[in-house]
């Protein structure tokens, strides 16, 4: 049977239907609606226009994006297994459509009505019980939750919320993890986001639970009158699927931001975006994928600007043998000091000594993070064994990319 269109709204106007091809069922077609306004564009790089986007074997980028991956896409699987036995990325998209990061929306009705049900995070944050929470809110918010990353996570909505937005979407990021496979990954995140900030990185408000099992991230993709930004990363911006996210390097990157990012908003952007390199290469986070740069707008016709930081964990403490996520120099071995004075100045144009007092400003970041770090340990003693690895991965990483054989 055939299966029907996907409506797609970009700030609740529609701009037009996603669907399979009639002659290949393979071929996913998009156009806009006759009319559509260009301020309600799906894409920076998907302008409106009379003929149909195509895609095959999948997804454009932009409706992609979003897609579940990992344990939220598993449990999708399984709970519409009966319901939709060729189970594929459009059908996938229909089932969480209603609620995803940024301003796209996907419906087959016309019109948008789907209301996410509400959760306090203090309960989240306080939750002491025995039995599984995340499972719950699996279960609960699994269909509301169109965000991508293999880590564990869904998207909420917070009931105090009701006192300051009008609209039902979600407001929070909850991230779980596998404490066999990554213990205290959600300290690490924790802890790493503080180093950020502390080195001058825009990043989201991010609290830690007090069992140490939740993540609870304040969405930055939402305006304070409660409206949804545009969001697209740089496996997007580069016309690259997902599974593109490894490929590539940081300067093609910095180039991209040059090709989007709005003039005005450009010189902070490409710091931002050095600082963002260097504090990964620093805290030793082979993570820091396409996917995990962005950039934000109202509309694809305002001003476009660099996205806070985010998903920010060092991964050696985890995979000894890391290596960066993408190419920086020709190579994804971590970086030493001159390597990255040299890319600083290549993305930001400025002199070796401003680029050095930017690697001074990631050191601090890096020493908030290391006394935080060893803080936590002298409150949380069982975890002393894991907080050695973090302490040791982000002392080297310092050491080598930051400090250098001649600043020793």
């Amino acid at each position: 049977m055939k299966k029907p269109p996907l409506n797609v709204f970009a700030a609740d106007v529609q701009s037009g239907r996603l669907r399979r091809s009639d002659r290949d069922e393979d071929t996913i077609l998009f156009g806009y609606q006759d009319g559509c306004p260009v301020e309600a564009a799906v894409s920076l790089t998907m302008p409106v226009r009379a003929d149909q986007y195509d895609a095959m074997g999948g997804l454009l980028p932009i409706f992609e994006m979003n897609l579940p991956e990992g344990q939220l896409k598993e449990s999708l699987r399984n709970q519409f297994a009966k319901v939709v036995p060729e189970f594929d990325d459009l059908d996938l998209l229909s089932i969480v459509g209603s609620s995803q990061i940024g301003r796209l929306r996907y419906a087959q009705q016309e019109q948008l009505g789907k209301k996410i049900p509400e959760q306090s995070l203090q309960e989240i944050l306080t939750y002491k019980g025995s039995s599984d929470l995340f499972a719950h809110l699996l279960e609960r918010f699994a269909t509301y939750s169109g965000v991508s990353g293999v880590q564990p996570k869904v998207l909420v909505r917070e009931q105090e919320a009701l006192e300051r937005f009008t609209h039902h979407g979600a407001t929070h990021l909850v991230k779980a993890f596998d404490a066999r496979r990554f213990p205290e990954l959600a300290v690490n995140e924790f802890i790493c986001a503080q180093g950020a900030a502390a080195a001058g990185i825009a990043t989201s408000r991010v609290r830690l639970s007090e069992n140490r099992q939740f993540l609870v991230v304040d969405r930055f993709d939402l305006s304070s009158n409660g409206q949804y930004l545009g969001i697209e990363d740089f496996c997007v911006l580069d016309g690259r699927r997902a599974h593109g996210r490894y490929d590539g390097s940081y300067e093609g990157i910095a180039k991209r931001i040059t090709d989007f990012v709005s003039t005005e908003q450009l010189a902070h952007a490409r710091e931002q975006f050095a600082l963002m390199v260097v504090y990964s290469c620093a805290i030793e986070n082979g993570d820091a994928h396409r996917k995990n740069f962005s950039v934000l707008y109202d509309d694809p016709e305002s001003q476009v600007k660099f996205a806070p930081a985010y998903d920010l964990v060092s991964t050696t403490p985890y995979i000894p043998k890391d290596t960066l996520a993408l190419e920086l120099g020709g190579t994804k071995r971590f970086p030493d000091r001159k390597q990255l004075i040299r890319f600083v100045r290549h993305v930001t144009g400025a002199s070796e000594r401003a680029a050095s007092q930017l690697l001074d400003q990631v050191a601090h970041g890096v020493s908030a993070a290391i006394a935080a770090a060893k803080n936590y340990a002298k409150q949380h003693p069982d975890a002393g064994r894991f907080v050695e690895r973090l302490v040791a991965a982000m002392t080297r990483g310092h050491e080598r990319s930051i400090v250098g054989p001649k600043n020793r």
